[in-house]
């Protein structure tokens, strides 16, 4: 999938809450309490990249202890401008203080507050624009089977030389599952996994390597690497984001056909997918459909 409307941000959402790995939050903020900060009503900086409506901060927030100063980065102004609305909503829901901001959004919790700033940064910039303080968190949610090795690469060594301690949640690492089977779900995936690796602005992306690569990357660097599986497990009654999933991969397997194959021969190819799609959407208005899909949630500690 490469939609970031708020309308796609909105259905996965519920399914991200579910998949997340609550130990690996809960080992950033004991890491964090052995970290003073430089004083007793000081906040921690944290930086959200690729931010969209503000879904990684609504989950990762509530289990961080003290004072927070959020940055959101995102390239999309729609996406920015909803994130605000959105947290301040889902604050009030649970009986908290939102109050805006001319910068963006403060939310008072418990005895302490975050103070929310949503801002415009095109992460094909690179890390260098960043500008990281010293021990800033850096977190993101679905975005790094998207970049390239040399931007990840670039943004390890720089959280490095800042000591800042990573929180990289909901990376798609290739797997599905679907049932009922279909005797075409392996070559579909097979196709999406290919188009998951093509250049989605910054640079050939990793796709389903991601993971393994930041592993790998960050362990050269001297980080601590834990992993943790991030798997969404989409229940028969999850038709909205079933559909909308099914639909995306048939519509990233019939782009990577049309990049692969002569016209003539797509064009079969296509049908086949269409068919395939047609008899998923099938199966899941039928309440007869339920679909896992791989990712891996990832805590870097600096050396």
């Amino acid at each position: 999938m490469s939609d970031f409307s708020p309308t796609w941000l909105a259905l996965r959402e519920p399914a991200d809450v579910q998949a997340r790995c609550v130990h690996l939050a809960e080992q950033l903020a004991q890491w964090l309490a052995t970290r003073p900060l430089p004083a007793p009503d000081a906040s921690l900086d944290i930086l959200d990249l690729g931010c969209g409506t503000g879904s990684n901060l609504r989950w990762l927030a509530p289990r961080l202890r003290g004072r927070q100063a959020w940055t959101c980065l995102d390239r999309d102004p729609a996406l920015l401008a909803a994130l605000p609305h959105r947290t301040a909503a889902w604050a009030r829901d649970r009986g908290l203080e939102a109050t805006a901001e001319a910068a963006g959004l403060r939310i008072d919790w418990e005895n302490s507050r975050w103070d929310i700033v949503p801002r415009a940064y095109d992460l094909i910039q690179g890390a260098a624009g960043l500008n990281l303080k010293a021990g800033t968190l850096v977190t993101a949610a679905a975005l790094l089977d998207l970049v390239s090795e040399p931007w990840l690469l670039d943004l390890l060594r720089t959280a490095a030389a800042a000591g800042s301690p990573l929180l990289l949640a909901l990376t798609y690492d290739g797997r599905a599952g679907l049932e009922p089977r279909h005797r075409l779900d392996g070559p579909v995936i097979g196709l999406v996994n290919a188009h998951q690796r093509r250049d989605k602005g910054l640079g050939p992306a990793l796709g389903p390597s991601a993971s393994a690569r930041l592993a790998y990357l960050a362990r050269t660097l001297g980080f601590t690497v834990e992993t943790a599986d991030s798997d969404w497990l989409l229940a028969r009654e999850q038709t909205a984001l079933q559909e909308a999933l099914v639909a995306g991969w048939a519509a990233a397997a019939t782009e990577q056909s049309a990049a692969e194959l002569s016209p003539a021969q797509a064009a079969e190819r296509t049908a086949v997918i269409a068919d395939w799609r047609d008899t998923r959407l099938g199966w899941i208005g039928t309440g007869d459909s339920e679909i896992t899909v791989g990712h891996q949630d990832a805590l870097l500690l600096p050396p």
